[in-house]
C-alpha cells in the first residue's frame, strides 16, 4: 500500500522559494523500500528492497568513512521508473519558471507512489542545487550551490565538479575523507558509452531540456548518492554543460536557545548605528533584528535503524564481497576503521 503524503513549497523570510517540503505518513502495514541500517563499530548499510546497496564503516577518529558499493545489487538500474519523453515535454510545457518545482513534484510522486514507497515516514526536503558556470567550462571548475536564503538552514548544499565520480568505471571501494570536506558525488552503477539513451540525453542537454539529477544527501556519509540520472549526468559531462541537481534529504527542525546578553548587545549596537547614521539601510537593520529573534534552525539528518548489532553478518558480507572482486587488500583497513 502506498504511503500517504503531501507537499508544500518551502519559502524563506523573503518569500523566496527554497524547495519542496514533503510530509510522509506510512499506510497501515506498509514498509519502505530504502532504509539505512546501523550497528556497533561505526558500521552502516543502505538496503534497497531487501538487498544491500552499499556498506560503510566510520573511521575510529571520525575523520571519514569507508564506502563499499555493491555492484551485484539486482535492482541497481531500476530504483525509479525511467524518465520518458512525455515527462520531459510535460515539464517543458509548464514554462521555465515552473521547471524546477515541476521536477520536484515529479520525483516526489515517483518516490512515494510505489506500492512500497522508497522514503520513510517523516519530513523530507527536495532542494535544487545549480551552477552559474558557462557552457564549455572545464568539469573541474564546475560548482553547484543551493539557492541563497534568508533562513538559518543547514541544508546549504555545495558540490564541486572535481568530486564527480567516473561513471564509466565507478570505484567499488573508496574512502570519503571528511577532513577535506566530504560532499562527494557517488554513482551506483556504470553507464554504457554506446547506450541509446545516453545519446538521447545529450540531445536534450544541448536543447536545454535535461531533467535534473536526483541525489540523496546521506548525513552518515556527508556525501550525495545518485538515485536517478546516471545517464543524464554523463550526458551533461560529455556536452560540457553543467546540469541541475535536486537534493533529497530528511528535514529536521531545532529551536535554538537565545542568549539574552548577546541579543541585548546586538540590539544596542543597531540602535546606536541608527542614531549615528539615520540614512543607513532600514532593510538591513530589520534583517539583522529578524535573525536575532528567529530561533528556528532547519538541518539535514539521516534516520537509521540500529539493527546490525555487533556487525558479524555485516563483516561476513563485506569480506565475501571484497574477495569476490579481488579487493581483499582493503579489508583490514575497513574492519579496523583506519585509513592506512
Amino acid at each position: 500500500m502506498a504511503a500517504t503524503y503531501w507537499w508544500k513549497d518551502l519559502l524563506d523570510r523573503n518569500n523566496t522559494w527554497q524547495g519542496l517540503e514533503l510530509m510522509v505518513r506510512s499506510a497501515e502495514g506498509a514498509g519502505q523500500a530504502m532504509e539505512m541500517l546501523s550497528g556497533h563499530h561505526g558500521r552502516m548499510a543502505l538496503q534497497v528492497r531487501g538487498d544491500n546497496l552499499f556498506w560503510a564503516s566510520m573511521l575510529k577518529d571520525h575523520s571519514g568513512v569507508w564506502l563499499v558499493m555493491n555492484v551485484e545489487h539486482p535492482g541497481q538500474q531500476g530504483l525509479l521508473p525511467p524518465v520518458t519523453s512525455h515527462d520531459v515535454e510535460s515539464a517543458k510545457n509548464k514554462g521555465q519558471a515552473q521547471w524546477t518545482g515541476e521536477w520536484c513534484r515529479y520525483f516526489a510522486r515517483q518516490l512515494l507512489d510505489a506500492s512500497t514507497p522508497l522514503l520513510a515516514p517523516g519530513r523530507w526536503l527536495l532542494r535544487p542545487m545549480s551552477s552559474s558556470r558557462e557552457q564549455g567550462t572545464p568539469l573541474a571548475s564546475w560548482r553547484f550551490d543551493a539557492p541563497a536564503s534568508s533562513m538559518d538552514m543547514g541544508c546549504d548544499w555545495c558540490l564541486y565538479g572535481e568530486d564527480f565520480p567516473d561513471l564509466a568505471e565507478p570505484v567499488k571501494v573508496r574512502l570519503v575523507d571528511w577532513w577535506w570536506g566530504g560532499n562527494l558525488l557517488l554513482g551506483r552503477y556504470p553507464v554504457q558509452a554506446e547506450a541509446g539513451r545516453l545519446k538521447w540525453w545529450r540531445k536534450k542537454c544541448r536543447e536545454g531540456t535535461l531533467p535534473p539529477i536526483l541525489v540523496w544527501y546521506i548525513a552518515g556519509l556527508a556525501s550525495f548518492v545518485v538515485l536517478d540520472g546516471h545517464y543524464r549526468l554523463q550526458a551533461a559531462i560529455e556536452e560540457g554543460i553543467p546540469p541541475q541537481f535536486l537534493v533529497l534529504s530528511e528535514l529536521k527542525e531545532q529551536t535554538l536557545t537565545p542568549d539574552p546578553e548577546h541579543r541585548a548587545r546586538v540590539a544596542g549596537a543597531l540602535e546606536q548605528q541608527l542614531r549615528k547614521n539615520p540614512k543607513c539601510s532600514i532593510d538591513s537593520v530589520n534583517h539583522s533584528l529578524i535573525n536575532l529573534y528567529d530561533t528556528r534552525y532547519l538541518y539535514a539528518a539521516t534516520h537509521s535503524r540500529a539493527v546490525l548489532g555487533n556487525g558479524e553478518r555485516w563483516e561476513q558480507e563485506v569480506s565475501a564481497y571484497l574477495r569476490r572482486h579481488q579487493l581483499g587488500a582493503c579489508l583490514d583497513n575497513i574492519l579496523n576503521r583506519v585509513d592506512d
